[in-house]
This record gives structure tokens, sequence and C-alpha cells, in this order.
């Protein structure tokens, strides 16, 4: 009787959002993951390793994706074991609760990304937590970060897949989580994928009006809102501020990693960048002063 075949969970996204050509993938992030000049200093303590991290294609947020990443890398020991808590916005579906899934490995161009079974079994008995791979499967806010993870972890690094809403109990899901967590035997990064406001009249969101004052008031004033709450580690106050500003299209991931990171013992935000697209993509060649997305890189 043959074993059975290991269930790979395969990209929705890359040739769109990232290259999907090995070569070109790997270019990319070397490029992205480069030492940055004048990078904040981060003192990590205790087990609550956490980053922030925004999910748009690479050529709007790769730069401030790879800053975390590579910081985060910088902090782990390559001979130890280490697993990703991976959460983030959810665009595909409806969610009242944190959704897990059932693959064995996400695929990327640079090889497999393998999930830890063991982790995932254990965070499946907490209260609230289910497994739906509809969540998943055509989900990119996750998707985009595996490569930079194959990349930086290498290939026995593992994840834990898992899609958080945007609901006032997700800061005690991050707490619930960290229970779990505080006694684990090897090291964990919980990681959370968002980007920050979405705005002008692509995205119907015009508060400040259109052109490039309102793109000011979203960076300087909507996005600094929330980046306020973060640097303070206030997660229970980040899912109503989300609601209230349109200022980030994954608080449930955020609220959840922050109030886990700080339970375990994580006390001081390192904000690594802020931008947004319209000023990465304004040097390139395209500009405009109508529309733009918030990219924030953290670290704690």
């Amino acid at each position: 009787m043959s074993a059975e075949l290991p269930r790979i969970r395969p990209p929705a996204v890359a040739g769109r959002f990232y290259p999907d050509n090995p070569r070109d993938c790997l270019a990319e992030l070397h490029q992205y993951t480069a030492v940055a000049p004048h990078a904040p200093t981060v003192n990590f303590r205790g087990r609550g390793h956490a980053g922030i991290v925004p999910h748009a294609g690479w050529v709007c947020s790769g730069r401030v994706a790879g800053r975390v990443w590579r910081t985060l890398a910088d902090q782990c020991d390559p001979a130890q074991p280490l697993t990703l808590f991976l959460t983030g916005s959810v665009h595909t579906v409806h969610l009242d609760a944190p959704a897990l899934d059932t693959f064995d490995a996400w695929s990327t161009p640079l090889g497999p990304v393998a999930v830890d079974h063991e982790l995932r079994h254990a965070i499946a008995r907490l209260p609230d937590f289910q497994t739906i791979d509809a969540a998943h499967i055509h989900e990119h806010a996750l998707e985009v970060q595996l490569p930079f993870i194959r990349h930086c972890f290498g290939p026995n690094a593992r994840i834990v897949p898992c899609m958080i809403p945007p609901d006032p109990r997700a800061a005690d899901w991050g707490r619930s989580l960290a229970q779990l967590l505080q006694h684990w035997p090897h090291s964990i990064l919980l990681i959370a994928s968002s980007d920050l406001t979405h705005y002008g009249p692509n995205y119907r969101f015009t508060p400040a009006g259109t052109g490039p004052a309102g793109l000011r008031w979203a960076h300087h004033v909507n996005d600094q809102r929330l980046l306020d709450l973060i640097t303070s580690m206030k997660p229970d106050a980040i899912v109503d501020e989300t609601e209230s500003h349109q200022n980030a299209c994954g608080p449930g991931a955020i609220a959840a990693v922050l109030a886990a990171a700080q339970s375990l013992g994580s006390t001081t935000p390192v904000l690594l960048e802020h931008t947004d697209s319209a000023a990465v993509l304004a040097p390139l060649g395209y500009n405009d002063d109508q529309n733009s997305v918030g990219y924030a890189g953290i670290v704690l």
C-alpha cells in the first residue's frame, strides 16, 4: 500500500505579486533583504519576538518587508529549530474566528515551506480556533511572505498559517496563544501581515479629500494613529481603531500578535520604516497623487 502523498498548498499570486521564476525571485530577495543604512538598533528580550510586515506586491512593499525579515533573521540561531506563527489580513472569505489549514507544506519558487504539524495541532485545541482551508487557498497576505521565510531562515524553518479576522476578541486569542507558547520547546516567531490605510478614490476612502493633501493625511495622521497604538503596546484598542478609521487591513492579526508578544515579554516595538505606495512608486515613474496604501515594518 503506497504512502499518502503530502498535501501542498500551491501559489495563488506568484507571477503577479512576486516573481514565479526562482532566479528572479532570489534576485529580488537579495535586493530587499540587503542591510539598510542607518537601521534602528533592536534589542530583543524575552520570548515574544515578533514582526508586523506589509503584503502588497513586492515592487511596492518588498523593501519594507525585507527589512523586517532581515532584522528578525539576524536574531535567530540557524542551528536551532524555528517555527513562524504566520497570520494576516483576511481578504477572500468571511471568518468569525481564527482559521488554521490542513496542508503539509506551502509551495514557493524557492522550494516548499513545511508546516509545523505539532504546533498546529496544539493551537487547534485552543478555544475558538478552527480549521478552514478555504481561508488560505486564494489568500495572498501570507503567501507573499513565504519566499522571504525560505530565503532568510532556510529550508528547515516551518510555519503555522492562521488567518485571524478583525474581531474584538483578537487580542484575547493572542494571549491564549501566548499561554501555549510560554513553555514551547523551540523558538517561535510571531508574524502579522497587514498593510495600512488604503486611501483615495480607488478605495472609496477620501475623508481628507483627494489629491496630495489627502495622501499626506493618510500617511501622517491616519496611519500614525494606528502606529502609536502599536508602539505603545495597546493590542485591545487595535480593532476598534481600525474599524473607526480604516487604517489597516489586518487588525485582527496585528492585535493578536501584539498581545501574544506582550504576554511573552516583549516591551519595545521598533518601527523600522513607514512609507506608502505613492512614495515608493514615484521614483519608478508611476505618479499617482490620488491613491496610496500605507506600509510599515515593525519588530518586537
